[in-house]
């Protein structure tokens, strides 16, 4: 991996991004290194040099695009005192934006959502696991639910709404319909939040 970080920004950018749309494109059993070496105009064994084997360049393909996509949520923005469904639009508006602007990581994660290799997936679920406690503690404040008209639901809404996402990140991939895809997302948060808050927060 050292020797993978030591090349150009630029020549990263190149074999990762090969790497990535071919993993999205065949699945981690289908793709090969030769594929991918060829998409990045480099040796196949230069591949097995900087990464060691085809798990580890998808593990650290993974990693960085769960990094990456972490780095997108502006934290001032989600301001503990907003509104819980205010928090979640804002936190999917920036998602949506980061993915709209690298189409190479938001292919990869449909992808991964569905990946059903054995080699990954205790890597994989450990993964978007802590993803999810991410997003809870993301948008999800204890003080959220005095607006619920019955305060445990809250738990629930953002359960069902991480359901929800799990399936929309499975239709993820390039020329996708985010703006279709949001419009629906933010009537579901409308509906949702007449039909569980207490009225006295509805004004």
């Amino acid at each position: 991996m050292d020797k993978f970080l030591a090349l150009t920004e630029e020549k990263q950018t190149t074999i990762r991004n090969a790497a990535l749309a071919c993993f999205a494109k065949h699945g981690y059993e289908k793709a090969s290194i030769n594929d991918i070496a060829v998409a990045a105009g480099i040796s196949k064994a230069s591949i097995f040099q900087y990464f060691g084997t085809k798990q580890a360049l998808y593990e650290y393909l993974f990693y960085y695009c769960s990094s990456r996509m972490k780095q997108a949520y502006d934290l001032s923005t989600l301001d503990a005192n907003a509104d819980f469904f205010d928090r979640v639009w804002a936190a999917s508006v920036m998602k949506v934006k980061n993915l709209k602007e690298n189409p190479y990581i938001a292919a990869f994660i449909g992808s991964a959502a569905t990946e059903q290799s054995p080699d990954l997936k205790d890597i994989l679920t450990s993964a978007m696991e802590e993803g999810k406690r991410f997003t809870e503690v993301l948008v999800l404040h204890e003080q959220d639910s005095v607006k619920f008209k019955r305060p445990e639901d809250a738990k629930l809404v953002f359960q069902m709404l991480m359901l929800l996402a799990d399936g929309i990140v499975s239709r993820f991939e390039n020329g996708i319909d985010y703006d279709s895809i949001m419009s629906e997302f933010e009537s579901i948060l409308h509906m949702l939040k007449y039909n569980f808050y207490k009225e006295e927060y509805l004004l």
